[in-house]
């Protein structure tokens, strides 16, 4: 049979061979027909070939491939070694692995590896584990071979198998005996022994017989018994062999009284000792009681056989006698032991009738587990006194066991065997018990030409030589036999088992291996190709299936290039190829089936690749003159391309600088010509003397997979006198004052040009210079004089411009600035002074904390050493401590707010002046800072600003109303915001490296205003801000992640740090002590965790992150989810992180077809920090627009699959990622409607500080967008419709409670959208709308002038209080009892002013802001809101007195919020009345008003 089956699936793929090989198997049963008389002559034949092939089999096998281990030749099963005499054993109660034996099988075939395992079902669970490799046995179970389990022996089947092809194999099946171990204790058969014995009774009389068992065999199972030393025990003897107990001395006790003894039971093998004891109880009796007996008691043994069923049958029958005429009856009872052997498990019964009782079968009997039988019949009588008698039973085996095969169930031989040739042995066993009916015999059923077996052994040999491609398998029928009639049929015939085999006829090599093809071509391989690369893959083919073909390449194979696989044939590269060396292999490939071999030839073609980078032919290097054009080329660069071989030939090489700086210096064509573009400079700061260009070459003209290699050019530059020399002295240079004139310093220069160009160096006073320099100052040589003496009080610091001159050609000279300061002498008395420290005291942790220092006024600025500092009257304060040395005050942990006035004596001496001492006074103001105002804070990043410059009242100012920048910033903030002053905190001032100031802030009216809302305004007011602190801001809302890369590479988040430990800036008469809050960037993408509910939800008992919430706050955090626009509002909600992948997702539902959805970018325009960052969602015509630029370039993406129309939600996905920018309508994932664009430029992120905002925005996009060259400016339209759920990476936005807000509706007004949902013509809503107001102002009227009746306009209207009803209707107090008000809480009012149409609606908004509203008609119309709400009730009047308390949720009963809920809490109007509302509005409002604000009105800010 062919062995190319395996390799072609098809068996019909070559009709010719297939032929070939039917003629051959034709022939070869020809020949066995011609020559079937003479066997003799064939064998003689086969004999002789088998000698010639074990002769040439050295040869032959010589040939095979080095690392082929497997023979191949003619294939011989393995045999076992001795396997009859096989006889192992094991101990029980051996844990697992515990060694058994160890089997061996040889195979006659060289180079064989045998490999062993069991043969089991594979339901059974494994016994014994074998080794595969050395056959080692050892135990997988834990045997007992004691009851109940009984695991005396086991049969074990183990299979060698060969690894020839095809596999051959053997089997041996032994038994492996489980020893015995004196592993049992004794038991006594009897569970208490309470025995009788008469007064008369003589020593060496029988008392009384024990008996105990064990489970062990053999003599771990021999009991000897032995009375223990205690008790009673000088009374009794006992035979240690019998257990029967004897007198040992006289009773010496009266009947009724008894003798107790312990009687030992114990093993007599001693390893390990094994025993039991017992409690043994006699019990004395009157002589003239006797015991019963047994009449004829049975002696010998009943023999049973074990397929005894007629449990109705009597075993046996004993008679007894009470011995007592008067009291003739007695009691029998089968004594149940405690093992099976002495009926343990009641295996027989009795049956008692009179003074007989008889013995029959209880259970079957079986004579495989139990032999034997010792049966214990006692009898009592009236006095309780008893005799007993032991029956003996033996079990008698039966043929009542089938033999049973074992797991083996196949074999195999070998085509063209001879006759006799072993095949395999089956093996059988019978499980009965003895001899006579366990011996096995076999023969066979079927298939009796062919094989033959060996009744005995189970060996089945052939009886004829058989032909794979005739028959390749018989189903041989073995029937096993036992030797005796079988008592399970009555036919007198023995037990059969049949169990059919499996005898497979194996393959030899007796054929050629062939190549498919005698010539194989792979061409054009690429000389790159990757080591392993598949080239080519050859075949050939075998007709013997148990052949297995082996390739090698035998030549050809130059440097070892190529490999191929040994078993698929498969041709690889092994080493790197090079066309450039060798461009054709030509390989001999062998095929090579163990005997036989073919060839082949591949030949393989190698393709050029662009796989060298070009070469420079040499180092280049070229000297010019600094500072210098040229209009020719300074230099030709040359370089070639190793891949083309003619090098006069076009390399196509294209040269380029490769440092983009070095760009703009010069250029270089493809030609190799190197030009400047601008002269180069040979000085320092910015100069070189030797500038290292870097050059690459490039081949195949730069197009494609295209290399370079890049070659370091040097230019050295000459030197010219083209820079001047100036000063290197250390500055400032300190010359003391009241010193007398003379030299001050040695002047030192340097200078940037060569030496020849440098010194000797002359200096000189600029003539340029003030008189006053020129006076006090001169210069001899290289030396500076003072000609004065100087007084530190009268100047401090001079600043002297020297000119200097070097000694180059031409002449060079220039100015520098000498900084000299005159260093100051204490010869000034001080003076009483004052200071003001003011300290920001964070949650009011802070610890002891230095403040600053005792200030005392004083001319002298170096003068400390000579101060002392103490309290004045030495009474020092309770919350402050003083250095004396260094008048440092320290606040105490503790400290409480407030304003402190601190007092100190300072006492001064010094050479110059006499003792003396001052008094000072320190204003120490203190406020406790809440954490909300942190949290809540707004920052600016100021540029060329210090932290002293920041504090510091100058001197000249000091007075009540002077103000520091701080205090300067907090009330134009407090303008801003329309808030008091007191309300505004400025309360951190940290100074960064770069000469930037970080100043953050908070403010509030009653709550703290949210972070957007601060530094959305103050972005929008930048530069009126700057222009009345005279400052410039370069960040407003610092972040670290604004500019990208620079903290992170990739996703980027901004984290503000707090701590309770505060910061001190000193300045003379003003200090200040702020919290230390930062930002520092976190490089994650983390969305903003909210750890508390919102709009009133409480916290869900026991499950964390999740709130129960009030009707229609939706969010999982009770957020409120939507809001509305009307065509000109816009609201301010968090800013966005900047992050690897950003998905917004929201749902819109548009009034008309135009509009700004969305809108994340600047807020103006700063030109120290120009970001262009934006992002725009737009609707245009209908179809979402989406614009987004990273900072290097817009990307419009427009949706055209989805047209949204008016009154309809549509779901709106976008997603921000480093290289793409996807935007879907309503999860649809089809190509036709996903848009999909990538960002332009470098730029990977979007980097955006300002508030998120929606439905408009109150920048000027387009005046902004021509600042920061957007390629596309969004639209200035405002969204008219509703917005809904929107979230951003994971973080769902409150929606209906923005920072900042104009014209919007929180809630979208829901039962409007309802009525929209039916198909409800909008004209129709409108209409109806219309008709309910007219009806609501006819019920106003009537109500009007029905109070105007009752006299409720005599009351005076001017006196506004708490409520707009009199007092006396509310409930009697505001504490009244201890119940929530959110029993009470309405749902919210909402005025009908959402869905009306839009050209009517935005037509009616042209009342002039600045208006000052009525106060009388602004009650009047909130009065008739609460009259048309039905379900509005006055929450704290006397009707739901019961239900106001301490513990209500709502923080104020007043009127003013009937009819409301947190929603409507906006009491933004109360600016507008005027400054006798100013108060009114800071607690309720934070809308600043408009004739109190410089906020345009066009901005709309809102609360």
């Amino acid at each position: 049979m062919s062995v190319s089956n395996h390799l072609n699936t098809n068996p019909n793929s070559n009709p010719a061979q297939q032929q070939t090989h039917q003629q051959h198997k034709r022939k070869c049963r020809d020949q066995r027909h011609t020559h079937k008389h003479n066997h003799s002559y064939r064998s003689r034949l086969l004999l002789a070939v088998a000698v010639a092939i074990s002769i040439i089999s050295p040869a032959l096998s010589a040939q095979t491939l080095p690392d082929n281990n497997n023979y191949t030749g003619d294939n011989r099963k393995p045999a076992f070694k001795n396997c009859a005499g096989y006889a192992p054993s094991v101990k029980e109660e051996q844990p697992e692995n515990t060694y058994v034996f160890m089997v061996q099988a040889t195979d006659p075939d060289p180079n064989q590896e045998i490999r062993y395992s069991l043969v089991q079902s594979r339901s059974e669970r494994p016994k014994f584990f074998i080794n595969p490799t050395t056959g080692v046995i050892v135990t997988g179970h834990t045997f007992d071979r004691d009851e109940p389990i009984h695991e005396k022996f086991v049969f074990v089947t183990v299979q060698a198998t060969d690894n020839g092809l095809p596999p051959l194999d053997d089997v041996c099946t032994f038994n492996v005996t489980i020893e015995d171990i004196n592993d049992n204790p004794p038991v006594f058969n009897k569970a208490r022994y309470d025995e009788s014995m008469s007064e008369n009774a003589q020593p060496d009389a029988v008392v009384m017989s024990i008996s105990a068992s064990d489970f062990d065999d053999r003599n771990n199972s021999i009991i000897e018994y032995e009375i223990l030393r205690e008790r009673d025990f000088q009374y009794f003897k006992i035979d240690k062999e019998s257990g029967i107990i004897y007198l040992n001395r006289p009773i010496d006790k009266r009947p009724g009284q008894s003798y107790t003894i312990n009687v030992r039971a114990y093993n007599i093998v001693p390893d390990p000792p094994q025993d039991a004891q017992i409690e043994v109880r006699i019990r004395i009796v009157e002589s003239s009681i006797k015991p019963p007996t047994f009449v004829d008691p049975i002696d010998v043994p009943i023999y049973l056989k074990e397929d005894l069923k007629n449990f109705s049958q009597l075993i046996a029958t004993l008679t007894a006698v009470s011995n007592m005429p008067d009291k003739p009856e007695v009691i029998f009872e089968l004594i149940t032991g405690r093992t099976e052997q002495t009926n343990g498990k009641n295996t027989f019964v009795f049956n008692q009738i009179g003074n007989e009782v008889t013995i029959s079968l209880g259970k079957h009997l079986d004579y495989e587990a139990i032999t034997d039988y010792t049966l214990t019949m006692s009898v009592r009588n009236t006095f309780e006194l008893g005799a007993e008698h032991q029956i003996k039973i033996k079990v008698e085996d039966v043929n009542d066991n089938i033999p049973y095969f074992t797991e083996v169930k196949s074999g195999t031989i070998l085509e063209n065997e001879p006759p006799g040739t072993p095949v395999m042995q089956v093996r059988a066993f019978d499980m009965d018990g003895t001899a006579a009916n366990n011996i096995v015999s076999f023969e066979l059923a079927d298939n009796r030409e062919f094989f033959a077996i060996d009744r005995h052994t189970g060996n089945i040999t052939a009886l004829t030589t058989f032909d794979r491609e005739e028959r390749d398998f018989y189903n041989v029928k073995v029937i096993a036999s036992d030797n005796s009639p079988s008592s399970l049929f009555d036919n007198g015939e023995p037990n059969r088992g049949h169990q059919v085999f499996r005898i497979s006829i194996g393959d030899k090599n007796d054929h050629k291996p062939h190549f498919q093809q005698s010539k194989y071509l792979a061409d054009k391989l690429l000389e790159d190709a990757n080591t392993n690369y598949e080239v080519i893959e050859v075949m050939a083919e075998d007709e013997d299936n148990a052949s297995q073909i082996h390739y090698s390449i035998e030549s050809g194979n130059v440097g070892d290039a190529f490999k191929i696989g040994q078993k698929t044939g498969k041709i690889t590269v092994n080493q790197r190829l090079d066309y450039e060396s060798i461009t054709e292999y030509e390989l001999k490939v062998r095929a090579f089936d163990g005997i036989y071999d073919d060839y082949a030839t591949v030949v393989i073609k190698i393709e050029d690749v662009n796989d060298n980078p070009p070469v420079f032919k040499q180092d280049y290097s070229i000297t010019i003159l600094e500072e210098r054009a040229f209009d020719n080329c300074i230099l030709t660069i040359e370089a070639y391309d190793p891949d083309i071989k003619d090098r006069t030939a076009d390399q196509h090489i294209v040269y380029s600088i490769v440092k983009d700086d070095y760009k703009k210096l010069l250029t270089i064509d493809n030609s190799g010509c190197l030009r400047l573009i601008q002269p180069l400079d040979r000085d320092p700061p910015n100069g070189h003397k030797n500038w290292q260009i870097l050059i690459s070459a490039s081949d195949e003209d730069g197009v494609g997979t295209t290399l370079k290699s890049v070659k370091a050019v040097t230019i050295t530059l000459q030197d010219i006198n083209d820079n001047a020399p100036f000063l290197v002295n250390e500055m400032p240079v300190k010359w003391p004052e009241n010193r007398n004139p003379g030299q001050v310093v040695q002047l030192q220069s340097n200078d940037f040009d060569d030496v020849q160009n440098g010194p000797p160096y002359t200096y000189g006073i600029d003539s340029e210079a003030s008189a006053d320099i020129k006076t006090k100052f001169s210069i001899d040589n290289d030396y500076l004089f003072a000609n004065v003496m100087f007084d530190r009080e009268e100047q401090k610091e001079y600043y002297i411009p020297i000119r200097i001159s070097d000694s180059g050609v031409p002449r060079q000279s220039a100015v520098s600035i000498l900084h000299l300061i005159i260093g100051d002498v204490n010869d000034n008395a001080m003076t009483e002074g004052s200071s003001r420290i003011f300290i920001y005291n964070y949650k009011g942790e802070a610890p002891d904390t230095d403040i600053g220092r005792v200030f005392v006024d004083d001319l002298d600025d170096w003068d400390l050493e000579d101060k002392s500092f103490k309290w004045k009257n030495d009474i020092p304060h309770d919350q402050f401590r003083l250095n004396p040395s260094t008048g440092m005050i320290t606040m105490l942990q503790h400290t409480g707010e407030g304003e402190y006035v601190l007092e100190f004596t300072v006492d001064e001496e010094s050479t110059y002046i006499p003792y003396h001492s001052v008094d000072a006074d320190v204003t120490v103001v203190i406020r406790e800072l809440p954490e909300e105002a942190v949290d809540k804070s707004g920052s600016i990043r100021f540029i060329n600003i210090t932290k002293e410059e920041f504090i510091y009242v100058p001197r000249d100012m000091q007075s009540p109303e002077a103000l520091s920048l701080k205090d300067r910033l907090q009330h134009s903030l407090s303008k801003l915001f329309n808030t008091s002053v007191s309300n505004v905190d400025v309360f951190t001032v940290l100074q960064n490296e770069n000469n930037t100031l970080d100043v953050r802030y908070s403010a509030h009216g009653s709550p703290y205003y949210s972070p957007e809302k601060l530094n959305g305004m103050v972005a929008q007011n930048q530069q009126r801000l700057e222009n009345e602190l005279d400052l410039q801001m370069l960040m407003v809302n610092i972040d670290e992640c604004l500019i990208e890369r620079l903290k992170c590479e990739s996703s980027c988040t901004n984290e503000l740090h707090k701590s309770s430990v505060p910061y001190m800036i000193y300045s003379n008469t003003t200090s200040f002590v702020g919290v230390n809050a930062f930002v520092q960037a976190q490089c994650v993408c983390e969305a903003l965790l909210l750890n508390h509910c919102l709009n009133g939800g409480t916290p869900r008992y026991g499950e964390n992150d999740l709130c129960d919430c009030i009707d229609g706050f939706t969010g999982p955090h009770c957020e409120l989810v939507s809001v509305a626009f009307y065509g000109s509002g816009y609201a301010f909600y968090e800013p966005v992180s900047a992050c690897d992948n950003t998905k917004i997702s929201l749902e819109i539902t548009p009034q008309i077809d135009q509009g700004l959805i969305m809108y994340l970018g600047p807020l103006n325009y700063n030109p120290l920090l120009p970001l262009s960052d934006f992002l725009a969602l737009e609707l245009e015509k209908g179809y979402p627009v989406l614009t987004v630029d990273y900072g290097s370039g817009g990307i419009r993406i427009k949706h055209q699959h989805i047209r949204m129309v008016a009154d309809r939600s549509y779901q709106l996905d976008i997603i921000l990622q480093r290289t793409s920018i996807e935007m879907t309508v309503d999860n649809c994932r089809l190509s036709t409607c996903m848009s999909l664009g990538a960002p332009q430029g470098p730029n990977e992120f979007l980097n955006v500080n300002a508030p998120l905002q929606l439905g408009g925005s109150p920048v000027d996009l387009a005046q902004l967008g021509r600042q920061l060259n957007w390629t596309h400016v969004p639209t200035q339209q405002g969204f008219f419709g509703c917005v809904r759920n929107l979230t951003i990476n994971e973080h769902t936005y409150n929606l209906g409670m923005p920072s900042v807000f104009r014209n919007i509706d929180s809630g979208c007004q829901q039962s409007v959208a309802v009525a929209f949902s039916f198909g409800i013509d909008r004209n129709f809503i409108i209409a109806i709308i219309a008709c309910l107001a007219l009806l609501l102002i006819i019920l106003l009227a009537v109500v009007v002038q029905k109070k105007q009746k009752n006299g409720w306009h005599e009351k005076d209207i001017d006196d506004i209080r708490e409520t707009i009803i009199n007092y006396e209707d509310e409930g009697g107090g505001e504490r009244d009892t201890d119940y929530d008000l959110n029993v009470l809480r309405t749902q919210p009012f909402y005025e009908e002013k959402l869905y009306k149409d839009p050209h009517t609606l935005q037509s009616g908004m042209g009342r002039d802001p600045n208006d000052i509203p009525d106060i009388g008609d602004f009650l009047g119309d909130k009065k008739e809101n609460c009259d048309r709400d039905s379900g509005g009730l006055t929450v704290d009047d006397v009707r739901h007195y019961a239900y106001e308390g301490d513990g209500n949720s709502d923080g104020s009963l007043s009127s003013l919020a009937s009819c409301t809920d947190d929603g409507d809490l906006n009491f933004d109007y109360l600016s507008n009345f005027g400054p006798r509302f100013r108060k009114l509005a800071d607690m309720y409002g934070e809308e600043p008003s408009d004739t109190d604000s410089n906020v345009d009105d066009e901005q709309g800010w809102r609360i």
